[in-house]
């Protein structure tokens, strides 16, 4: 609780400063910067950015020190003032740290695309290499699941030959991807193709 003795004081700083002190103004800002600091970087977690809102608190103060209510303490007034400057200061850094983490996810997403499109262009090619028969029992086998036997009995082959022609299949994209990929994708698409 500020003593009468103190208010009193104050209030005469702040009938000085209202008509234009600037020692009044010193003695304010020596009164309350210390506590203004130690409450703002409470909430900032930053030296230079605690300054800075002190700095603007006060700079407040004497563009408005004509409308202070010298019948009232200034310390409410200031430390609303930099509480609210440090509030709106972290809402800031969160919506630009969200603004660039979404870039960021944007940026990594179309890259991720960019490298399937070409992974599977790469992968198409690679198909369209294949006689008609070793297409249809990849097609059969990898891309619908379609087991040994099943791809036997739609192709009218045997089940040897599927597991022949799989193995044929296989072996040829391989060589093909490892041709026609940069050297650091290669295996997570290698990879890939076992998965299919």
């Amino acid at each position: 609780m500020i003593n009468t003795v103190d208010f009193h004081d104050e209030k005469q700083l702040l009938l000085s400063l209202s008509a234009g002190s600037q020692s009044a103004f010193k003695s304010l800002y020596d009164r309350y910067h210390h506590a203004l600091y130690r409450k703002t970087f409470q909430i900032l977690q930053s030296t230079s950015e605690t300054e800075d809102i002190i700095q603007e608190a006060f700079i407040i103060l004497w563009e408005k020190r004509q409308e202070i209510d010298t019948a009232r303490p200034l310390g409410p007034w200031l430390f609303t003032v930099t509480f609210n400057r440090a509030v709106n200061s972290l809402k800031k850094k969160l919506r630009e740290k969200s603004r660039t983490a979404a870039a960021a996810e944007i940026q990594a997403a179309q890259e991720d695309l960019v490298l399937l499109e070409t992974r599977w262009q790469i992968l198409e090619a690679a198909i369209s290499q294949l006689s008609p028969q070793k297409k249809r029992v990849f097609q059969l086998c990898k891309m619908e699941g379609r087991t040994y036997e099943e791809t036997s009995q739609l192709m009218g082959i045997s089940r040897y030959t599927v597991k022949e022609y799989l193995g044929e299949v296989m072996h040829s994209i391989r060589d093909y991807v490892s041709k026609h990929m940069v050297a650091d994708t290669t295996l997570a698409f290698l990879l890939l193709i076992n998965f299919l």
